[in-house]
C-alpha cells in the first residue's frame, strides 16, 4: 500500500476527519477541521507562495519560495545553495502554505523527497518570482504526505 493510500485509510478511521464529533472533543476541536487530501491539493493549486523547511548539518532552515502545483507535485525554481544541497543529499523537504481571509484560515503541509530534473521543468516557466533574481535550478517535490487544517476565526 502506498503512502497516499495509507494516509487516506488512516483518515477513514478518524471520526474527526469524517466530520463527526469525537466523544472527547473540546469546543476548540469544533473550530479546527482536518482537510482531506483533495481539499489540501485544491488549496495548493490556488496559491503561489510557500515556505520550504528542511534540516542542514547545522540547523533547521525555512525559506520562502514561489511555486506551482502540478498534479500531485510542487515545483519551484531556486538559486539557494542551501536548498539545493538539501535536495542533493536526499533530506526530507517540507512545504507549508497558508492563507486567511479574516474569518477563516487554513494551513497545508506537504512533505516528502525532492529532486532536480535533468532538464528545466516546463512548469517552472509559469512561476512568478517575488524577486527578480536568476533561478539556476528547478526543484520538484513529490510529497509522500499532505495534511491540512481549516480554522474558524470567527469570534466565539
Amino acid at each position: 500500500m502506498d503512502a497516499a493510500a495509507t494516509e487516506q485509510s488512516d483518515e477513514a478511521k478518524d471520526p474527526q476527519a469524517q466530520g463527526t464529533k469525537r466523544p472527547d472533543a473540546s469546543p476548540l476541536d469544533e473550530l479546527v477541521v482536518r482537510l482531506d487530501a483533495d481539499q489540501c491539493w485544491e488549496r495548493l493549486h490556488r496559491t503561489r507562495i510557500a515556505r520550504v523547511a528542511f534540516r542542514t548539518e547545522e540547523s533547521l532552515e525555512v525559506i520562502p519560495v514561489n511555486y506551482v502545483a502540478e498534479t500531485r507535485q510542487l515545483v519551484f525554481a531556486t538559486s539557494s545553495n542551501v536548498i539545493l544541497d538539501a535536495v542533493r543529499h536526499g533530506r526530507e523537504i517540507l512545504m507549508e502554505v497558508d492563507e486567511h481571509d479574516g474569518w477563516t484560515a487554513w494551513s497545508v503541509v506537504a512533505k516528502g523527497t525532492a529532486h532536480i530534473p535533468d532538464t528545466r521543468h516546463v512548469t517552472a516557466q509559469r512561476i512568478r518570482s517575488m524577486l527578480a533574481t536568476p533561478k539556476h535550478a528547478t526543484v520538484v517535490l513529490e510529497p509522500t504526505s499532505v495534511t491540512g487544517r481549516l480554522f474558524d476565526q470567527a469570534a466565539p
